[in-house]
């Protein structure tokens, strides 16, 4: 098992190089000439990206949502306020923000749902609850009716 800050660093690091790197879009958008609404829909998608390959990182959800939230801030503070100087902090909020969210939608997608132990009515005997035939010490399966051994019956 991992240890779950190397998931947290991870998590910090990739959303601090992700979100600068994404944004780079941004000068080529203003040197087209396109409208200021494309250049918002980009950088919201482009957090929403960072925190989203952030967030699957192998950390927790519950730690992805504050990692992410605070590489996105520090992401977006060190970019915009070297390349535009006067960076707007409530844009740095709400876009750590979505960065935040998104990492956290990811890293409970990537979390893995517990398995049930396996249970049957004996250990020494045992036996399949659904069909009461004798199955193999290793068997996922039973090899009558085919109903999983997981499962509580």
């Amino acid at each position: 098992m991992r240890n779950p800050l190397v998931g947290m660093l991870s998590t910090l690091l990739k959303t601090v190089l992700l979100t600068p790197v994404l944004c780079l879009a941004v000068f080529l958008f203003a040197f087209l000439g396109l409208p200021s609404e494309v250049t918002l829909f980009y950088e919201v998608a482009a957090f929403a990206i960072a925190g989203a390959v952030a967030g699957r990182s192998g950390t927790f959800p519950w730690a992805a949502f504050p990692v992410a939230f605070l590489g996105g801030f520090i992401g977006y503070v060190v970019f915009f306020s070297l390349a535009t100087p006067p960076m707007v902090l409530p844009y740095a909020i709400v876009h750590a923000a979505i960065a935040g969210s998104w990492a956290w939608v990811a890293a409970k997608a990537g979390m893995e749902a517990p398995v049930p132990a396996r249970v049957l009515e004996s250990e020494e005997k045992r036996q399949c609850r659904s069909c009461g035939v004798r199955v193999g010490m290793w068997a996922n399966k039973c090899w009558s009716c085919r109903a999983s051994l997981h499962q509580i019956a």
